[in-house]
Formats: C-alpha cells, structure tokens, sequence
C-alpha cells in the first residue's frame, strides 16, 4: 500500500522570518570562503560525509555552503530543513526510513540517499529560524548524543555569527553608497543654489540702481527706493551667509595653503574696512608685522574680514585693534574691541547659526548671526585654532592661531589704484546666457554712460566683434555659461578675437576660493553674485588699469 508522505508544516511566525530571511540579502549569492570553512569543519568534525549551511525560503532549501553534495538546492517539500525550523533546537534523525515524515522522501529512496540526520536552527537575534547547519550520513547512526548535539549548535551559531557580520558588512556598504549619493545631491543643489538664487537678487540690484539714477533727486520716490534697497540687501546678506555656510559643510571648498605675507592680507582689509569703521567713529588699527604663514589667503581673509566686520558692528565707541604676535612655531593674529563683551556662559554659543547677543527681536540691522559660524567653520577648513576671550563691560578678543612658514610665495595680488577712471563712452561687452541678467547688466551699464554689446554666449559674441559692433573697450561676463563654456572660455576668445588682452570683469555665484584664483590667473577682476552697483563700476574702472596676463 502507498503512504502519502507527511508535508512540513510551516512556523507559526513564517510571514515574519521569510522577511527576516531576505533581509540578510545572502540567497542565491556566490560560494563564500567563510562559510565553505565551516561545513567542511563541521563534516570533519562529525565524520560525516555531508554537511551544509541551509535556508528555508517560501518554496525550496538553498545551500549557501555545501560539502559532500553537488545539488545547489532542493524542492521545500522535501527538505528535513523545512522540520528543524518548526523548533529552537538540534532535530536529530538516527534512520531516515524508520521514520514516517521521511521514509518516502525521494532525497532518502535515492540520491544522495540520506539515512541519517542531524540539523541545528540558525537563529536571529530576534529568534527567527531562518534554516541549520546540518550534517548528513548514508548510513544509520545512533551516535549522536546531547555532546553532539551542543558542538552542532555551537557550530550553527557560528554561521549566524557570519550572516550577521554579513548583513552588517552590506548595511555599512549600503549607508555609505546613500551617503555618497546625499553628497553628490547636497553638492548639486549648492552649486544650482548658488547660482540660481542668486540670479534674481543679481537682476533686482542692477535695476534699482538705474531706478535710483533715474529717480535723481526726487524726495518721495527716493525714500520708497531706499527702503526697498535696504529690504533687498538684507535678503542678500542672508543669502550669502547660509549658501557660504551650506558650502563649507558639504566640503565643496578645496583650500589651497601657501605661504605668504600676513601683511598682504591686512594691508587689503584694512583699505576695505576703514571707512566702515570711520562712519562709527571707532579707531583701526593694524599693527604691521612682516610675518609668514602658511594657510589659504582668500580664506584667511574671509576669516578675518568676518572677526573686524564683527567687531566694528558690537562697537560703539573706541576702537578695534588687529594685532600679531609670534609664539614659537605659530602667529596670533588677535582682533580686539572695545565693545560690550561676551559672558562666559556664551563664548562658545556665538560660534553657533543665528545666535546673537543682545538681539532677541531679531533686528537685521544688527546682523544675522552667520559671521562667527562661518569663521568657525573656514578655520576648522584649514585646521586654524579659534578661541576668543573676552570680560563684559571691556571688549572682546577673537584669536586666529596660523603656522609660520620660511618664505612667501610670490604675491600676484593686483594693486589698486588710486584713481578710478569714468566708464562714460565705454564700449562694454556683456557675455550672460539668462536674458534677465544679460539685461539687467546692459542697462545698468548703458545708464552709466557705457555703450554695451550683448550676447548669451562666447560663440555669439565673437560673431558680434565680426558684424561691425567694433571692439570693445571691456568684457563683463558670467562665470557659468550654457554648456560646458566658462567665462574664461568666452574671456579668451574675445581677446584672441580682438588680438589684444581686453581687460574683463567675471561674475559668478560661485563662492569657492577656486574661482577668485582662476580669474585672477587670467588677469580678470571677480565679483560674487549678488554684488552692487558700486561693486561692478569699481571692478571695470580697476579693470581698466590692469594688463591681464
């Protein structure tokens, strides 16, 4: 008579330890050493012929490790596996056909004609069965007793150990791609943030500054005007803060350190920064010092620039003071005021975004709270020490610590000159792919006096040189132009066009320090998006003094 063999039944938790099962993500993958290992020392072991690493999925039992057996897999229904997973503990078959569920199985009645088993559970952490160990005979055995038993399981354990090591290995894999992935998304967002955001700020400064021409001296129209201007470079302010900010986390910054003269550094801010101090009534000083470190220039200075800007807005009478002083193998570079002073309990908080004193209603005219976090942030860039001291009531000193160097490399640093000359009667070459910032630029310039040649690319502006338009006297162009075409790309054409080294203005959204170095190696003045008026009639005046190399 034939008997029906029995089917295994399935665990009571089988929805939740398939999912267990697929999430260790190892079915179906390449033979893997580790594992090989253990069943060929589990076989040795038992002196036993087989021995496998099983895993029970919805349908079938599949071997990750096998010794003793060519088959990669079996059907479920015939699997002894699909048994030692109904319970948390080594299911031992001494003859498979002394026993009813098994008697029958196709793997016992032929090859590779199993007549003993013994299969320890591999158990998850949270005590899901997601197959055995197991070892395999072709003959009886009445051997294996609870000394057996214990080896296999501490063996099983052992092949949970590597799965989990493995998920692991996979899960790190994992993070670090997605973080790679965040990265690259983080990065193009700033560099698109960069420069699209700054775009409209960009058209709006330009415009209001030909309004503003316009208006002449009209009392009404001007107080409106100047209300708006102030609401606009507030918004600017704000934005070039958090996108400098943004920038310097994402890790898009590539400094470049040299070594140079401190004086070169403080000579600039200190021309820059007067007249700023002046309007307050408050003293700067900069005590000279023929020192040289080693750091990057351009962000040293945006350091500093920040620390002296910081000091003059908490100032309201006395002085600031930019000091140096030598320390073994370091300079202190020392900024000092007289202002209110910091509390201790908050010298650490400024560094902080957003974080003023004496600010609760948030007035912008007092500033953002952006300044320190930025000097915070470009010095841990370069691997400058901060610290600040400070007693409430006196003043406030915030300390830069650079190394020293040997020498100076060769400063290539434009002077500027003293006497700007007038862009009236100008021939000026705008280069700008967006049509609103290609017009906002041509007309501020034409209400300068200047007569402007337009065009959204290099291609398109060397075929307007070639249409009679003539020569222009300057070029004012976008950094980032359509397609893979640079400014300094549209730069050189025109002078190659041209047959002289036209002098040339850049402007970018861009804040990399990379930019400032590649205009200046072309002999081109930079502005950084969203600049002012005043900014760009400056930067073609000195252009015009320059011979671009």
């Amino acid at each position: 008579m034939q008997i029906d063999r029995i089917e295994p039944p399935w665990p009571l938790d089988e929805l939740a330890r398939l999912d267990s099962l697929k999430s260790y993500g190892v079915l179906d993958t390449p033979a893997e050493e580790v594992f090989d290992r253990i069943t060929r020392l589990t076989a040795r072991h038992f002196d036993a012929p087989i021995a496998l690493v099983s895993l029970v999925d919805e349908t079938r039992q599949w071997f990750k490790a096998r010794f003793g057996l060519d088959i990669a897999c079996t059907g479920r229904k015939l699997a002894f596996c699909a048994y030692s997973i109904l319970e948390e503990r080594v299911m031992v078959v001494p003859d498979a056909l002394a026993d009813d569920r098994f008697a029958d199985n196709a793997l016992v009645t032929g090859p590779p004609h199993i007549r003993f088993y013994a299969g320890a559970p591999l158990v998850t952490p949270d005590r899901h069965l997601l197959g055995t160990l197991c070892v395999i005979d072709h003959k009886p055995r009445d051997d294996f007793g609870p000394d057996q038993r214990r080896d296999l399981a501490e063996f099983s354990r052992l092949v949970m150990h590597e799965l989990e090591a493995r998920r692991a290995m996979e899960e790190a894999e994992r993070a670090r791609r997605d973080a790679e992935r965040a990265d690259r998304a983080k990065t193009r967002f700033l560099a698109a943030a960069s420069h699209d955001l700054r775009q409209p700020f960009q058209a709006m400064e330009l415009l209001l500054g030909v309004l503003s021409q316009r208006l002449g001296g009209q009392p009404d129209p001007l107080e409106l005007l100047e209300r708006v201007q102030e609401a606009l470079h507030s918004g600017q302010d704000l934005l070039n803060g958090l996108l400098d900010i943004a920038t310097l986390e994402a890790g898009t910054v590539e400094p470049t350190v040299t070594a140079f003269p401190v004086r070169q550094v403080a000579e600039r801010l200190t021309r820059e920064m007067s007249a700023q101090a002046d309007l307050k009534g408050l003293r700067l000083r900069v005590m000279d010092c023929n020192a040289v470190v080693r750091s990057d220039p351009l962000l040293l200075e945006r350091i500093l620039r920040n620390l002296l800007s910081n000091a003059i807005a908490h100032t309201g009478s006395g002085k600031i003071l930019l000091g140096c002083r030598r320390r073994g193998p370091t300079l202190w570079l020392d900024v000092w005021d007289t202002g209110p002073g910091i509390p201790p309990e908050q010298q650490d908080l400024v560094f902080e975004e957003f974080y003023q004193l004496g600010n609760p209603e948030r007035n912008r005219n007092k500033g953002l709270g952006l300044g320190l976090a930025i000097v915070r942030r470009t010095a841990n860039l370069l691997g400058h020490r901060i610290t600040v001291r400070s007693e409430v009531g006196k003043g406030t000193m915030f300390r830069v610590e650079l190394p020293l160097a040997d020498a100076p490399a060769p400063s290539s640093d434009p002077v500027a000159p003293p006497d700007a000359p007038a862009l009236a009667g100008r021939t000026v070459l705008v280069i700008e792919d967006e049509e609103q910032q290609r017009g906002a630029l041509s007309m501020f310039l034409q209400s300068q006096g200047c007569r402007t040649i337009v065009a959204a690319s290099a291609e398109e502006a060397v075929a307007r040189m070639g249409e009679g338009s003539g020569l222009p006297d300057a070029v004012v162009s976008d950094f980032r132009l359509t397609g893979r075409t640079t400014g300094l790309d549209a730069v050189a054409a025109v002078r190659q066009k041209a047959g002289r080294p036209v002098p040339a203005v850049l402007v970018t959204g861009d804040t990399d320090p990379a930019r400032l170095r590649q205009a200046k190696r072309a002999g081109c003045a930079l502005l950084h998006k969203p600049f002012r008026p005043d900014d760009l009639r400056r930067a073609l005046s000195r252009a015009f003094e320059r011979t671009p190399g």
